[in-house]
């Protein structure tokens, strides 16, 4: 913990109101995963990952950075990190789904915007984020009219690059997308000082391409009679997919995967006799003290 506080401290952060953060995070962490009955063995990875979230990936981010690596920080999966892996660069996650950051951001916008968008603003304008301490420049996509707005905020204390996300589905709509991921090349080119070539393009759709299976994957199994595992471990993995290093993070996850099928083999049911819900749109989740609530319930 003092490396992370020296490193936290050499990062710009705030670290009187990180440690109140910190202070919330192991109940939370330990009421709404630990508590789960029947877990999974190889959830073991994902829970170290979780404990250390603000510790173990920053602290790889830092030595990357070190050796003349950039990191690109992401609000959404619409942007490609292909491009950017392509580059020898790090896409990582730009995370916003902890009330503790909402406060923050309402001194910049009204208290009746997206909870997850003022949570993005707090998490900057507070420094109490590693994550956004370390991204060298982010990509923003025009996803929504909060965002838009959130943007133009945070252009003025960091590098950011927005990709105009089309929203309808012509055929010159694909067009214009096309044009924004040559936008995203040429940036990622100028800030890296890297070519992206089709060959490392080609590679990097790969490893990119394997994460997105590994996680499928995981989502297929939820589909079985006896259910291997809950969907809020199910949740937690998909959050740390956002900034763990992808080829790991496959590893990781089809490693779980092997141990899920044999536990549907073995008829173990992580809810047995429990419905399954259909939760459909958008359900953005907050976390807020050792409760688990989604963006309508945080913004009512």
């Amino acid at each position: 913990m003092a490396d992370n506080q020296k490193m936290w401290g050499d990062l710009g952060m705030n670290l009187e109101l990180h440690d109140q953060l910190c202070a919330v995070l192991p109940g939370a962490i330990g009421d709404v995963f630990m508590s789960q009955e029947n877990r999974p063995e190889r959830m073991d990875y994902f829970d170290m990952v979780l404990a250390d979230v603000h510790g173990l990936r920053p602290s790889e981010l830092v030595e990357f950075r070190k050796n003349g690596g950039k990191v690109f920080g992401t609000f959404c999966a619409y942007v490609p990190d292909e491009v950017i892996v392509a580059a020898d660069a790090i896409a990582t996650g730009l995370c916003a789904g902890s009330q503790f950051w909402v406060p923050g951001g309402e001194r910049y916008l009204p208290a009746n915007t997206c909870p997850l968008v003022k949570a993005a603003l707090g998490a900057r304008f507070d420094r109490t984020c590693p994550f956004y301490r370390l991204a060298d420049v982010y990509i923003g996509e025009t996803t929504c009219d909060c965002k838009k707005k959130a943007y133009e905020i945070l252009a003025t204390d960091v590098p950011l690059h927005v990709m105009d996300l089309p929203q309808m589905k012509r055929d010159r709509d694909y067009l214009k997308w096309a044009e924004e991921i040559k936008d995203l090349k040429a940036l990622v080119e100028k800030e890296t000082g890297n070519e992206v070539t089709a060959e490392k393009l080609a590679e990097a759709i790969k490893t990119i391409n394997a994460k997105r299976a590994a996680l499928q994957r995981l989502y297929d199994e939820r589909k079985n009679l006896n259910v291997p595992i809950s969907g809020t471990d199910t949740l937690l993995i998909s959050q740390i997919a956002y900034y763990d290093d992808p080829k790991r993070f496959a590893a990781m996850v089809n490693k779980l995967c092997d141990e899920l099928d044999q536990r549907v083999a073995d008829g173990v049911n992580v809810a047995p006799g429990k419905k399954r819900i259909l939760v459909s749109g958008r359900l953005w989740l907050f976390q807020t003290g050792s409760s688990i609530t989604s963006s309508r319930q945080a913004a009512a």
